[in-house]
Formats: C-alpha cells, structure tokens, sequence
C-alpha cells in the first residue's frame, strides 16, 4: 500500500539516480485541511557559481498528500483518490528576448515531444504538445521598457492511482524512476536548445 514516506523514499533514489540533485526541498503541513505538499527543485549539473547567465533549465516535482490519501494509506477501505505528481518545467531565458514567443513554444514543444516518443512512443501518439507560457518581467529604464527576464513554463503530470494497491514497493519504485528518467532527458533537450554552453545563449534550431 502507497504511503507518504515511500512516495518521498522513491523520488530521491529517482532522481540521484537520473543525474540530477535538488536545490531546495519544501515539506508544508496544513493542519486544518490535514493536508501535506512535498515541492523539490531538481537541477542537472551546472557551472558554479549559478547565475542568471548560466542556469540550465530545471523541473519542480510536488504532490499534495490529502487525508484521504493518508486513510487509505492506512487500509481503510474507502474509494481510491487520484495521486498526481506534478513536473513543472522551467527554461530561465536570459538570452531569449529578441525571440517570439511563438518560436520559444515551438522550440520546447520540439524538445519536449522528441525526448517523450524516445520513453513513450506508442502514447506520444495520442497526447498532445504540452502547453507552455511565456513570462516576461520588464523593468522601466529609459524610455522603453526592456524585458529584465523572460521564462518559459510547463506543466505535466503522472499519476500514480494504479500504484495505490501494489505491494512491491519496487513497482512504484520503477514508475517513479522512468519518469525521473524521463524529466532528466527533457531537461538535457531544452538545455541544448535554449543553454548551450551554459551561457544562458539560444541556439537557432527549427521549431517546425
């Protein structure tokens, strides 16, 4: 039976495993709605010191932990609650300003599709290219403003329902690594594209 402690266990071996480490791990408890929420930032290797101009592209994984997950955990015999861990993506784009952001959609869908069909080929065929959006943040110097930092973010999610009742631990284990696996690839695509070097530059690719 899927517990907090194992799902948490399972992560960590995850993703040392697929080469990556965390930067900042956030556990919050909210007692009223008896509720809790893991949140980790998983980076690929890096030059130190990190900075706008280098940083990679990362993911964030994070799961809330409800109290219906925690009584079923505890053999209760209620109906199964859906348990989704949620990858979001992030691309710093230091040098991306002077592109669209048509072409900055297109060029990490590209990335992301190419590296899904590598681990899921028969599913890539029936989902669709994650949606991405585009943020600006500008800053008012001069007489125009001049976009200060622009970050493209993406969402997905795995869920985990089907490994609710398995009581090999290696089986949520394994599901939990290919799927970490599967972040690592995606975070090495768009580090191509968007950071090579790790320069924060672009690199001018086809996006159809």
């Amino acid at each position: 039976m899927l517990t907090y402690e194992d799902l948490v266990a399972s992560l960590e071996e995850a993703w040392m495993t697929a080469g990556l480490h965390e930067h900042e791990v956030v556990e919050s408890v909210q007692p009223d709605a008896h509720d809790r929420s893991y949140r980790v930032e998983l980076f690929p290797d890096h030059p130190e010191p990190l900075t706008a101009e280098n940083m990679p592209p990362w993911v964030e994984v994070s799961f809330t932990w409800s109290a219906l997950h925690q009584i079923r955990a505890e053999r209760r015999d209620i109906p199964a609650e859906p348990l989704d861990l949620v990858w979001t993506y992030t691309v710093n784009g230091y040098g991306l300003r002077e592109q669209t952001d048509y072409e900055l959609v297109r060029l990490f869908q590209k990335a992301f599709m190419t590296t899904f069909r590598r681990f899921y080929r028969l599913e890539a065929a029936a989902i669709e290219a994650p949606t991405v959006e585009v943020h600006r943040i500008y800053t008012d110097s001069g007489p125009r403003l001049k976009v200060a930092r622009l970050q493209l973010v993406s969402t997905s999610m795995t869920d985990l329902t089907e490994q609710w009742d398995e009581h090999d631990p290696r089986v949520l284990l394994n599901v939990i690594r290919t799927e970490m696996q599967l972040a690592s690839a995606i975070i090495r695509a768009l580090t191509d594209v968007f950071n090579p070097g790790g320069q924060g530059g672009y690199r001018a690719v086809d996006a159809a």
